[in-house]
Protein backbone atom coordinates (compact mmCIF):
# COMPACT_ATOMS: atom_id res chain seq x y z
CA UNK A 1 0.00 0.00 0.00
CA UNK A 2 1.34 3.43 -0.81
CA UNK A 3 0.67 7.29 0.00
CA UNK A 4 0.85 9.99 -2.62
CA UNK A 5 0.93 12.86 -1.71
CA UNK A 6 1.04 16.04 -3.58
CA UNK A 7 2.35 19.54 -1.91
CA UNK A 8 1.93 23.24 -3.58
CA UNK A 9 2.11 26.12 -2.12
CA UNK A 10 -0.02 28.84 -2.67
CA UNK A 11 -0.69 32.77 -2.66
CA UNK A 12 -3.35 35.19 -2.76
CA UNK A 13 -6.87 35.55 -0.61
CA UNK A 14 -7.93 32.89 0.98
CA UNK A 15 -11.08 33.32 -0.40
CA UNK A 16 -9.73 33.02 -3.64
CA UNK A 17 -7.16 29.65 -2.72
CA UNK A 18 -9.87 27.99 -0.45
CA UNK A 19 -12.32 27.61 -3.14
CA UNK A 20 -9.86 26.80 -5.90
CA UNK A 21 -8.35 23.52 -3.83
CA UNK A 22 -11.78 22.58 -2.99
CA UNK A 23 -12.38 22.90 -6.80
CA UNK A 24 -9.70 20.73 -8.16
CA UNK A 25 -10.21 18.01 -5.51
CA UNK A 26 -13.83 17.75 -6.44
CA UNK A 27 -12.44 17.38 -10.08
CA UNK A 28 -10.34 14.57 -9.13
CA UNK A 29 -12.64 12.68 -7.30
CA UNK A 30 -15.05 12.51 -9.71
CA UNK A 31 -12.74 11.91 -12.91
CA UNK A 32 -10.73 9.59 -11.52
CA UNK A 33 -10.27 6.57 -9.89
CA UNK A 34 -8.21 8.39 -6.88
CA UNK A 35 -10.14 8.94 -3.98
CA UNK A 36 -8.56 12.29 -2.46
CA UNK A 37 -8.24 14.49 0.44
CA UNK A 38 -7.17 17.98 1.17
CA UNK A 39 -4.95 19.05 3.67
CA UNK A 40 -4.20 22.63 5.10
CA UNK A 41 -0.70 22.92 6.73
CA UNK A 42 -0.88 24.70 10.10
CA UNK A 43 2.41 24.57 11.27
CA UNK A 44 5.71 22.94 9.72
CA UNK A 45 5.90 24.45 6.25
CA UNK A 46 5.24 27.49 4.48
CA UNK A 47 2.24 29.93 4.91
CA UNK A 48 -0.36 29.36 1.87
CA UNK A 49 0.77 25.13 2.19
CA UNK A 50 -1.75 22.69 0.40
CA UNK A 51 -1.58 19.10 0.18
CA UNK A 52 -3.62 16.52 -1.66
CA UNK A 53 -3.13 12.62 -0.50
CA UNK A 54 -4.18 9.36 -1.84
CA UNK A 55 -3.90 5.79 -0.89
CA UNK A 56 -3.01 2.99 -3.46
CA UNK A 57 -2.80 -0.46 -3.45
CA UNK A 58 -0.14 -0.22 -5.95
CA UNK A 59 2.10 2.02 -8.30
CA UNK A 60 0.00 0.99 -11.23
CA UNK A 61 -2.92 2.07 -9.89
CA UNK A 62 -1.79 5.30 -9.03
CA UNK A 63 -0.77 5.25 -12.33
CA UNK A 64 -4.08 4.47 -13.60
CA UNK A 65 -5.46 7.31 -11.97
CA UNK A 66 -3.09 9.53 -13.01
CA UNK A 67 -3.41 8.59 -16.49
CA UNK A 68 -6.79 9.61 -17.15
CA UNK A 69 -6.31 13.20 -15.74
CA UNK A 70 -3.51 14.02 -17.92
CA UNK A 71 -5.79 13.00 -20.84
CA UNK A 72 -8.71 15.32 -19.43
CA UNK A 73 -8.77 18.49 -20.89
CA UNK A 74 -10.99 20.01 -17.89
CA UNK A 75 -8.92 19.11 -15.52
CA UNK A 76 -5.93 21.03 -17.26
CA UNK A 77 -8.42 24.05 -17.74
CA UNK A 78 -8.81 24.10 -13.82
CA UNK A 79 -5.08 23.73 -12.80
CA UNK A 80 -4.61 27.02 -15.16
CA UNK A 81 -7.01 29.08 -12.94
CA UNK A 82 -4.32 28.60 -10.43
CA UNK A 83 -1.12 29.56 -12.32
CA UNK A 84 -1.12 33.43 -10.55
CA UNK A 85 -1.47 31.72 -7.33
CA UNK A 86 1.20 28.84 -7.68
CA UNK A 87 4.90 30.66 -5.32
CA UNK A 88 6.76 27.49 -7.10
CA UNK A 89 5.95 23.80 -8.62
CA UNK A 90 4.68 21.55 -6.53
CA UNK A 91 6.39 18.45 -5.13
CA UNK A 92 4.83 14.82 -5.00
CA UNK A 93 5.82 12.13 -2.69
CA UNK A 94 5.06 8.43 -2.58
CA UNK A 95 5.39 6.46 0.23
CA UNK A 96 5.36 2.83 1.37
CA UNK A 97 3.31 1.52 3.97
CA UNK A 98 5.47 0.13 7.10
CA UNK A 99 2.85 -0.16 9.71
CA UNK A 100 -0.64 0.27 10.56
CA UNK A 101 -3.36 1.29 8.19
CA UNK A 102 -4.53 4.40 7.03
CA UNK A 103 -6.73 6.45 9.83
CA UNK A 104 -10.55 7.03 8.72
CA UNK A 105 -11.09 10.96 9.02
CA UNK A 106 -13.56 13.49 7.97
CA UNK A 107 -13.63 16.95 7.00
CA UNK A 108 -11.75 19.00 9.96
CA UNK A 109 -9.58 16.12 11.10
CA UNK A 110 -6.21 17.24 12.28
CA UNK A 111 -2.90 15.27 11.55
CA UNK A 112 0.64 14.92 13.11
CA UNK A 113 2.80 14.17 10.17
CA UNK A 114 6.51 13.60 11.66
CA UNK A 115 9.67 12.54 9.41
CA UNK A 116 13.09 12.22 10.13
CA UNK A 117 16.03 11.07 7.95
CA UNK A 118 17.86 7.82 8.87
CA UNK A 119 21.34 6.36 9.19
CA UNK A 120 21.25 4.23 5.80
CA UNK A 121 23.96 1.48 8.18
CA UNK A 122 20.93 2.00 10.35
CA UNK A 123 17.93 0.74 8.67
CA UNK A 124 17.12 -2.30 10.26
CA UNK A 125 17.33 -1.26 13.49
CA UNK A 126 15.28 2.27 12.65
CA UNK A 127 12.69 0.26 10.77
CA UNK A 128 12.28 -1.91 14.18
CA UNK A 129 12.04 0.99 16.49
CA UNK A 130 9.56 2.61 14.06
CA UNK A 131 6.87 0.15 14.23
CA UNK A 132 8.03 -0.51 18.21
CA UNK A 133 7.18 3.52 19.00
CA UNK A 134 3.98 3.56 17.32
CA UNK A 135 2.70 0.33 18.52
CA UNK A 136 3.39 1.83 21.37
CA UNK A 137 1.78 5.17 20.86
CA UNK A 138 -1.21 3.28 19.99
CA UNK A 139 -1.54 1.38 23.07
CA UNK A 140 -0.45 4.14 25.76
CA UNK A 141 -2.76 7.02 23.78
CA UNK A 142 -4.91 4.80 21.70
CA UNK A 143 -4.48 6.87 18.71
CA UNK A 144 -3.59 4.86 15.73
CA UNK A 145 0.11 5.66 14.19
CA UNK A 146 0.85 4.77 10.21
CA UNK A 147 4.64 4.38 9.92
CA UNK A 148 5.50 4.82 6.03
CA UNK A 149 9.39 4.43 3.98
CA UNK A 150 9.68 6.63 1.11
CA UNK A 151 9.63 4.70 -2.25
CA UNK A 152 11.32 7.70 -4.16
CA UNK A 153 13.27 10.95 -2.96
CA UNK A 154 15.81 10.18 0.11
CA UNK A 155 15.87 6.60 0.88
CA UNK A 156 15.97 6.49 4.09
CA UNK A 157 12.99 9.02 5.21
CA UNK A 158 10.26 7.26 7.76
CA UNK A 159 6.84 9.44 8.17
CA UNK A 160 4.49 8.80 11.26
CA UNK A 161 1.46 10.11 10.45
CA UNK A 162 -1.41 10.29 13.59
CA UNK A 163 -4.56 11.45 12.34
CA UNK A 164 -7.39 13.26 15.48
CA UNK A 165 -10.91 14.04 15.06
CA UNK A 166 -9.88 17.27 16.69
CA UNK A 167 -7.40 19.29 18.45
CA UNK A 168 -8.43 18.94 21.52
CA UNK A 169 -7.95 15.21 20.94
CA UNK A 170 -4.70 15.65 19.61
CA UNK A 171 -3.63 17.66 22.89
CA UNK A 172 -4.81 14.87 24.87
CA UNK A 173 -2.41 12.67 23.07
CA UNK A 174 0.28 14.15 23.25
CA UNK A 175 0.31 14.94 27.26
CA UNK A 176 -0.71 11.44 27.63
CA UNK A 177 2.57 10.08 25.78
CA UNK A 178 4.88 13.22 27.24
CA UNK A 179 4.17 12.27 30.87
CA UNK A 180 4.51 8.24 29.81
CA UNK A 181 7.70 6.96 30.96
CA UNK A 182 7.98 4.41 28.89
CA UNK A 183 7.55 6.51 25.98
CA UNK A 184 10.45 8.70 26.88
CA UNK A 185 12.67 5.72 27.62
CA UNK A 186 11.71 5.03 23.79
CA UNK A 187 12.87 8.02 22.22
CA UNK A 188 15.86 8.11 24.13
CA UNK A 189 16.79 4.87 22.53
CA UNK A 190 16.68 6.42 19.44
CA UNK A 191 20.14 7.85 19.46
CA UNK A 192 22.25 7.06 17.12
CA UNK A 193 19.35 5.96 14.56
CA UNK A 194 18.68 9.76 13.04
CA UNK A 195 20.38 12.23 11.09
CA UNK A 196 21.33 14.99 13.66
CA UNK A 197 18.75 17.66 12.34
CA UNK A 198 17.03 15.99 10.46
CA UNK A 199 13.43 15.79 12.23
CA UNK A 200 10.43 17.84 11.05
CA UNK A 201 7.08 17.95 13.04
CA UNK A 202 4.26 19.40 10.79
CA UNK A 203 0.18 20.05 11.48
CA UNK A 204 -2.23 19.47 8.81
CA UNK A 205 -6.48 19.98 9.21
CA UNK A 206 -8.14 18.45 6.58
CA UNK A 207 -10.09 20.92 4.18
CA UNK A 208 -12.21 18.40 1.99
Amino acid sequence: MYLFSRAVTLRGSPRQVAPWVQKVTAHVNANSSLDVTAWNADFGHPIGTFVWNAVVESQQALAEGVAGLVADDAYHGVLEEAADMVVAPGEDALRSMVHGSPSENSVGSVAMVTTGVSLLERTGDVLAWSVDIAQYAEKVAGTPVSVWTNAFGNMTEMTFISVFESLAALESSNQTLNGDAGWMDRLHASGGLWVTGSGLVARFTRMI
